[in-house]
């Protein structure tokens, strides 16, 4: 089924509310067109998780995420900062999403390192049966055929997605 933009945005925003863990991947193709309210649409990215137990991990050269003011201590950026206490804060929250209801939103990641997020993220929805997939890209949105049940992909350019999430949260 394709939807709209603003139809994909809106159910993305309904699950958030009602799924008990939230992973969030954000690739470069999300986080590399800042054209200058990236920032600004991080922070509210934020809040539209901020009463959910989330975590996020990113596979970007640039702190952009650093410089929100989204929980430093809900994220992880390998490329960024080798913070093993983190990672390992990381993997442990992961583990105990197993058998969990669990929402998986990937927002641009591509190929450029896919077993940082994209394979792991794959592998996560097909063992968890609870779990739902959201994966938006504007070349690498499919997804595999074990997961077509659990997944809804978008072929759109992933900040376009990541600005429209952020639309209605003030």
């Amino acid at each position: 089924m394709e939807y709209t933009l603003q139809d994909y945005c809106n159910r993305i925003r309904e699950d958030v509310k009602d799924y008990d863990y939230i992973l969030i991947g954000l690739g470069d193709e999300a986080l590399n067109n800042n054209d200058g309210n990236l920032i600004d649409m991080l922070n509210k990215f934020g809040e539209l998780l901020d009463k959910n137990n989330y975590f996020i991990i990113s596979s970007t050269k640039h702190n952009y995420l650093g410089e929100s003011t989204i929980n430093p201590k809900r994220m992880v950026c390998p490329y960024i900062n080798e913070d093993e206490k983190q990672w390992d804060f990381y993997n442990k929250w992961l583990s105990a999403t197993l058998a969990k209801k669990l929402l998986v939103i990937e927002i641009g990641e591509g190929f450029n390192n896919p077993n940082l997020i994209r394979w792991p993220f794959e592998r996560i929805v097909m063992i968890n049966d609870k779990a739902h997939f959201y994966r938006v890209h504007s070349t690498f949105y499919q997804i595999h055929k074990e997961i077509a049940d659990k997944a809804c992909t978008m072929k759109i350019n992933s900040y376009e997605v990541l600005k429209e999430l952020v639309n209605v949260v003030n």
